[in-house]
């Protein structure tokens, strides 16, 4: 079961930064959102599914000590820090890459 929770927060570390770029982008190019502000919420909500995979896994791990049952896989405990450090590494991409592509927006606060 470990395994399938671990495969469905991968897809969601992977995509929903995705999602996240598009609508903050739409919302700083029409001007409801400013552009730092966009950048902060985009960083905060596509940190969400990378802090998500960790709780769960410390979660599991707790209750893995607490019952003495084995709820964590070898395979799900030796990917947790490749699949923590790929997530952190796309956020903080995906952070840069929108704060600059907003910087070079014209909005409508600031067009000619």
């Amino acid at each position: 079961m470990s395994e399938q929770i671990a495969s469905v927060l991968f897809w969601l570390i992977i995509l929903v930064p995705v999602g996240v770029f598009t609508r903050q982008i739409q919302q700083v190019r029409r001007g409801t959102r400013r552009k730092f502000k966009g950048a902060i919420l985009f960083f905060s909500y596509s940190i969400l599914p990378v802090l998500t995979y960790g709780l769960v896994f410390l979660v599991l791990l707790g209750v893995e000590e607490l019952t003495r049952l084995s709820l964590i896989t070898e395979g799900f405990a030796r990917t947790f820090p490749l699949v923590i450090g790929i997530g952190l590494a796309e956020v903080l991409l995906l952070t840069v890459i929108f704060s600059i592509a907003a910087w070079l927006l014209r909005t409508p606060g600031n067009a000619p």
